[in-house]
């Protein structure tokens, strides 16, 4: 079964990837400057899933922060390489910001393996119906959602490349300045 359910996820990928490119999307990364109010999300207290996370129990109580929303799941391998990554900013920023990954897989334990191997030093949520990922319109995996200290979502991504990782760090500098 858990077999099963990543080839489905796999599947569904490359439909969304494959549709992109025959609409003529030939630039797979995603990111744009955008300026919404950032759907609400609700934390669960305490945070099992991360060696460390914010004891806030929504998005609501992180105004006046940064915040990086991350979307993945296990069989990412992109997110495979986002995580040291965020990690690392989430200690660079300390205070000014907060990372928040959100899972997407339906079986806890395939998140659970993933953070054995991907060790998470923010906050992590789980939400196997997806419906956070709805609310924020996730069109791959991974994507990254950058929210200002007003709550509003001033960045958004898809995918984790390495040779973009100094735009991403001047969008949170930028969003930290504010």
């Amino acid at each position: 079964m858990r077999q099963l359910t990543r080839m489905l996820s796999i599947l569904v990928c490359l439909i969304v990837l494959s549709i992109g490119l025959w609409a003529g999307q030939t630039h797979l990364v995603f990111a744009k400057s955008v300026n919404y109010p950032a759907p609400p999300i609700s934390l669960q207290q305490p945070n099992h899933l991360a060696t460390t996370g914010t004891q806030a129990t929504s998005l609501n109580d992180l105004k006046g922060k940064v915040v990086y929303v991350d979307f993945w799941a296990s069989w990412c391998v992109p997110c495979r390489r986002s995580f040291p990554w965020m990690n690392q900013i989430q200690q660079q920023y300390g205070d000014d910001l907060v990372v928040l990954a959100i899972n997407l897989d339906q079986e806890a334990e395939l998140a659970q393996q993933f953070l054995q191997d991907n060790p998470a030093a923010f906050h992590v949520e789980f939400n196997p119906n997806g419906e956070l990922a709805q609310a924020y319109q996730v069109v791959g995996m991974p994507s990254s959602y950058l929210i200002d200290k007003r709550g509003q979502v001033r960045f958004a991504h898809t995918g984790f490349f390495s040779k973009q990782i100094p735009k991403y760090e001047h969008s949170i500098a930028q969003l930290i300045a504010e």
